[in-house]
């Protein structure tokens, strides 16, 4: 979260990874939940805190990473070419391989 704050930018990784952890999450919560009307109890969340905890903050991050990708820094089409996303490029001048 951090680097993709510092470049601006979510290219280069797969939103499909934090989607099927997120899902993961989500489908924790929900086991517990059913375990817990089951036994007409809440001890499956304080129970095992640390199960409780991971899901929290497995959640939160996951949302976040979504919240970069798709709201703070969507990605950018060339509208020439819309199938590849725009990248920054560096241009060498070809005499001593220093960037423009």
């Amino acid at each position: 979260a951090v680097m993709n704050f510092r470049r601006k930018s979510t290219v280069g990784w797969s939103i499909g990874n934090i989607l099927l952890d997120l899902t993961g999450g989500v489908l924790n919560f929900g086991q517990m939940g059913v375990q817990s009307i089951d036994q007409h109890t809440l001890v499956n969340f304080y129970g095992n805190i640390g199960k409780t905890l991971l899901s929290l903050e497995t959640v939160f991050f996951d949302v976040l990473f979504i919240i970069q990708h798709y709201v703070l820094y969507p990605v950018k089409r060339d509208e020439n070419d819309s199938e590849y996303p725009v990248l920054p490029v560096q241009v060498k001048d070809g005499k001593d391989g220093t960037a423009v």
